[in-house]
């Protein structure tokens, strides 16, 4: 998946509000933040098939590390800990660790049988969402609406910033998205890693949008429901 992974994020901020928004996008897409650099080093592989339709053109030849159930253990573990131990929110901490974990299933629900298990390599699995381009599309597309209804249905804008900057973030996220799916083979792996690093901006973009909107508690949404109702 691609944008389904921060969809989970932003959904997030309805069960965990003391959890900046910022963790709550970077916990799902962790993985994807790790791989790039694990390529650009030699330690991972993945490979382009540009015959292929868009979301099969990446192959994951070995990359235990940040793709392999094992290896998302371990980055679940390096960020839930030291969140606990930095705000003591443990809601939070186990809210960031299922996100990191998330990444994982989601990944083995779209790819075709390259989602290794363990460390060493081990059995691969993959259910492959993505040999359906329209299956795909329609999934995460649907996955993606709801989780951004949650988000809007649990904030309120304090300012006009506040939809404003969201309103970009999503926009940026679906002309990214349709690139992929439309647009050209990526020309190498080196470049996939280095497109996906420029997504270590959207923590801090979270963060300016989460300045100017506020959490509502569910009362709060219920009460805002029944007084536009009343007015009808």
């Amino acid at each position: 998946m691609l944008i389904g992974h921060f969809a989970l994020g932003l959904a997030a901020k309805r069960f965990t509000p003391r959890t900046p928004l910022g963790l709550l996008l970077t916990a799902p897409f962790l993985l994807d933040l790790a791989f790039p650099l694990l390529v650009l080093l030699g330690w991972e592989q993945m490979r382009i098939l540009p015959e292929e339709h868009a979301f099969l053109t990446l192959e994951l030849v070995h990359m235990p590390y940040s793709h392999s159930l094992m290896g998302a253990v371990g980055w679940t573990v390096l960020l839930a800990v030291p969140y606990f131990a930095w705000r003591r929110d443990g809601r939070g901490a186990l809210v960031l660790g299922a996100l990191v974990l998330s990444h994982w299933v989601l990944d083995v629900l779209t790819h075709r049988p390259d989602m290794a298990v363990l460390l060493s390599g081990g059995p691969k699995l993959g259910l492959g969402l993505w040999y359906s381009l329209g299956g795909t599309v329609a999934v995460e597309g649907a996955l993606f609406a709801l989780c951004l209804w949650m988000y809007v249905s649990s904030t309120r804008a304090t300012s006009r910033t506040g939809n404003t900057a969201l309103a970009a973030l999503v926009g940026l996220f679906v002309v990214i998205y349709l690139g992929f799916v439309f647009g050209p083979p990526p020309p190498s792996a080196e470049a996939v890693a280095y497109l996906t690093l420029s997504a270590a901006v959207v923590p801090f973009w979270a963060q300016w949008i989460e300045r100017h909107r506020a959490f509502v508690s569910p009362e709060e949404a219920n009460k805002g429901s029944d007084a536009r109702a009343g007015t009808l």
